[in-house]
């Protein structure tokens, strides 16, 4: 039997120009891309969506309309965002923002753009995004008791929208 004359290279140097590529090519924070592509934040985290039926948290976190949540999550799933853990809640930071993972959906923590709201600030955003800031807003927001450190809050993140 005759053998082909062919030129090739041995197998552990084909491994070696294999990794060579693989490592030269892959940036230093690709070990930190999700295991599955992560879904952006539910609009509840959005200033300008929340309204008097959002659903309110004891915690919530609300997103300026400036902050370009489609980039950052683009990001998160391209490996380019640094991956922590807090308190057991897998994190992802990116653009000096923090988002965490629930479930396969990113929410905002923290960071540039993002306001953070106790229920009372999150229920008179509702209302500011309804009523602006109004008399009538005002009068609704007295027969929910909602104190003047929340109604603040809230329309600091509404003014911000």
């Amino acid at each position: 039997m005759h053998r082909s004359m062919t030129s090739r290279v041995p197998l552990p140097m084909t491994l070696l120009l294999v990794l060579g590529v693989l490592l030269g090519g892959m940036p230093a924070w690709a070990g930190d891309m999700p295991a599955k592509p992560l879904k952006k934040p539910a609009d509840r985290h959005f200033i300008r969506k929340v309204n008097q039926k959002s659903y309110i948290r004891e915690d919530n976190s609300v997103v300026e309309s400036r902050v370009n949540i489609n980039r950052d999550v683009e990001d998160i799933n391209g490996g380019k965002a640094k991956k922590g853990n807090e308190s057991g809640v897998q994190t992802w930071t990116i653009n000096r923002r923090t988002y965490g993972n629930h479930d396969g959906t990113l929410y905002p923590m923290r960071g540039d753009g993002i306001h953070e709201l106790n229920r009372g600030a999150f229920k008179a955003l509702g209302i500011y995004n309804e009523m602006k800031n109004t008399p009538r807003a005002k009068e609704i927001l007295d027969k929910m008791k909602i104190p003047e450190a929340d109604r603040k809050a809230a329309l600091k993140a509404f003014k911000a929208g």
